[in-house]
């Protein structure tokens, strides 16, 4: 099982009236999310019909278990879970194909475009590699904010 971090103060939030996104690093983080919310979260990005066998919420962590056909599909059920706002971990134990790169994740400080993100980091990837890494968890390159978690591609971009 791999763990990873996220930031409890910022993500969506889809519970009730409140659904939105906390998007401010100084408000205090948001009571801890329900199984309901990620689940939620999930059907929100289109993942609901993935092979996920097991979810469960302990505090603010979130513990998957599941099979995904891709590292972009597994990247993506770790990510709408720890990008949930309350949630500050995620515990995953998803099986990919044999071969399948470990996850490669990325926290956002300051940008605001997925452009100045790639002109921040050490590896050699566009703004639009980096939308197409994350789609569709990030509809555009300017749907980012401080204290969201993207991926970094692992995979070669394929050409349509």
């Amino acid at each position: 099982m791999k763990i990873y971090n996220f930031n409890p103060k910022v993500g969506h939030i889809t519970e009730g009236s409140l659904e939105g996104l906390i998007q401010s690093l100084d408000s205090p983080a948001p009571p801890k999310p329900g199984e309901s919310a990620i689940k939620r979260a999930f059907k929100k990005f289109g993942l609901a019909q993935m092979h996920m066998s097991h979810l469960v919420i302990d505090d603010r962590t979130v513990l998957l278990r599941g099979k995904a056909d891709s590292a972009k599909a597994r990247d993506q059920m770790i990510l709408t879970a720890g990008n949930v706002a309350g949630v500050s971990t995620v515990e995953a134990d998803i099986q990919v194909p044999p071969g399948t790169p470990d996850p490669k994740f990325l926290q956002i400080k300051t940008s605001t475009t997925l452009d100045e993100v790639a002109d921040k980091i050490p590896e050699d990837f566009t703004g639009d590699e980096l939308l197409a890494a994350n789609e569709p968890l990030v509809t555009s390159k300017d749907d980012i904010y401080p204290g969201l978690t993207i991926r970094l591609p692992t995979e070669p971009a394929k050409n349509d």
